[in-house]
Formats: structure tokens, C-alpha cells, sequence
């Protein structure tokens, strides 16, 4: 009868990890605001998303960089998506409120509070002051780290190499050409394999590579993430009480025989 009972338990304990495959599910952040063009540099902003009543926070915080020296910048929201205005832009005015590479190389810090994988952003392309055409060409990078989501980093006055070692993943660029504002190009951000590029802080910059050789200027908006849910679907969890309800009621028979007995 014992063998019988564990042969149960083993059945059981089968079914629910062979029915409770992990489940994934679309995020959408709109990214947007109605904010000034410049402010106090290393403002944060907090944006969340939710599906299938799970919700997903972040936290995003503007960089730039220049001569590999990171410095905390100011972050604005608009009607089209994140900014960055960088200590060097003063104003922010001449488009320079965007994340280009113009004077330095700006970039925006985004740490959500579960692992999640980019699938999509909206990029919105502006020409700056001096120049005769508009691109928004992006850096992308990921990585996995232990400090909370809504924690500050401690990247401002710090090499680039700093930046680097956090974002711990395989970056990867998103090219896009030229695009006339407002409008806006929704951008496939997941390359390869879905589920091959997780990360619990992502970096989204104008291109550090820059391959046309083109200043980049774009804001950001419109981010769909995916994330993987890690817990047994109500049907598995209703399937694994049903069976270990079995195994508990074949226990209990087995005993009340012995008794008898």
C-alpha cells in the first residue's frame, strides 16, 4: 500500500510540472508627462504598467556621458516620451532636450522591479540646432542587479566603465533612419530568441556606436516589455491541491485498514 501511495505522490508531484508552464505577459509603459525642459539633474520618475493584475514598476534616471566620465542629467517627460537634458545644455532649448549625442552621449537608466525583456519602443526623431537632418540611432543594454528597483544608483562623477560592470548583459543596437517629428517609430527591441536577453535594469541611449556617423536626437516612449511569470497557472495549482487531496484520502484508507486489521 505504501508503494502504491508514493507511486500517487510521485504521479502528482509529475502533473503540476507538467502542466505549469511559466507564463508570459505584455507590459506597456507610455513613458510620458508634461514636464520643463531643464531642472535639478538626477531627478527620477516613476512609471508602471499592468496586465492580467500584475503590475510592474520602474524607476528611470537620465545620464550622460562625456570623455567617460558619467554625470547625473535631468530627466523630462513629454508628450512624446523621456528626454534627457545634460548639465552641458543649459536651457535644453534646440531640441537639445532629447536624448542625442551632440555633446556628450545621453542615456536613461531604467530599473524595474522584476526581470523583464524589451520587445518594443516608440522613438520619436528631432533635429538639432546646426544640423540638416534628424536620426535615432539607439544603444541598448541590460543587466542584473541586487540593488533595489527604487533605490538611487551611484553612477554620477564615475568612469563609464562603472556603467558597464552594472549592465552585465550582451548590448545590442536598435538603428533606425531618419523620421519626421511627431509621429514617432515603434522599434523592435527584442533581437533574437524571445526569452534570451532578461534583465532587471535596462539602459536605452543615443547610439554610442553611432555607425552612419549621424547625431542622434529622439525621445522615448511607448516601452512594451515582456515578463515571465514564474508561478503555476490557477489550473495547476487547482490540479495540484486536487492530487494531493488523493494522495491524503488514500493515507487515511490505508490507515483506517490497519486498524481494522
Amino acid at each position: 500500500m505504501r508503494s502504491h501511495i508514493a507511486r500517487l505522490m510521485l504521479a502528482s508531484a509529475f502533473a503540476l510540472g507538467a502542466t505549469a508552464p511559466a507564463h508570459a505577459a505584455n507590459f506597456l509603459f507610455s513613458l510620458t508627462g508634461n514636464s520643463s525642459l531643464s531642472g535639478t539633474a538626477g531627478n527620477p520618475r516613476l512609471f508602471s504598467a499592468t496586465s492580467g493584475g500584475t503590475t510592474i514598476n520602474v524607476r528611470a534616471t537620465a545620464w550622460s556621458v562625456s570623455n567617460n566620465l558619467v554625470r547625473s542629467a535631468y530627466l523630462g517627460a513629454y508628450n512624446y516620451g523621456l528626454g534627457v537634458t545634460s548639465r552641458s545644455e543649459g536651457s535644453g532649448g534646440g531640441n537639445s532636450h532629447t536624448m542625442d549625442n551632440q555633446s556628450g552621449t545621453d542615456f536613461i537608466i531604467l530599473q524595474f522591479d522584476r526581470p523583464v525583456e524589451f520587445i518594443s519602443g516608440k522613438f520619436t526623431t528631432y533635429q538639432l540646432n546646426g544640423l540638416s537632418y534628424q536620426d535615432s540611432d539607439a544603444s541598448i543594454d541590460y543587466g542584473t542587479t541586487a540593488t533595489a528597483w527604487n533605490s538611487p544608483l551611484s553612477l554620477d562623477n564615475t568612469n563609464i566603465s562603472v556603467v558597464n560592470a552594472l549592465l552585465n548583459g550582451a548590448g545590442y543596437e536598435a538603428t533606425g533612419g531618419s523620421a519626421p517629428a511627431p509621429n514617432g517609430v515603434l522599434r523592435d527591441l527584442q533581437p533574437g530568441a524571445p526569452g534570451g536577453k532578461v534583465g532587471n535594469i535596462w539602459m536605452v541611449a543615443s547610439s554610442f556606436v553611432n555607425q552612419d556617423g549621424k547625431k542622434d536626437s529622439f525621445k522615448f516612449s511607448q516601452l512594451t516589455v515582456s515578463y515571465m511569470d514564474p508561478l503555476p497557472e490557477p489550473e495547476s495549482w487547482a490540479m495540484m491541491l486536487a492530487g494531493f487531496g488523493f494522495v491524503g484520502a488514500a493515507m487515511r484508507r490505508s490507515r483506517t485498514t490497519r486498524a481494522i486489521a
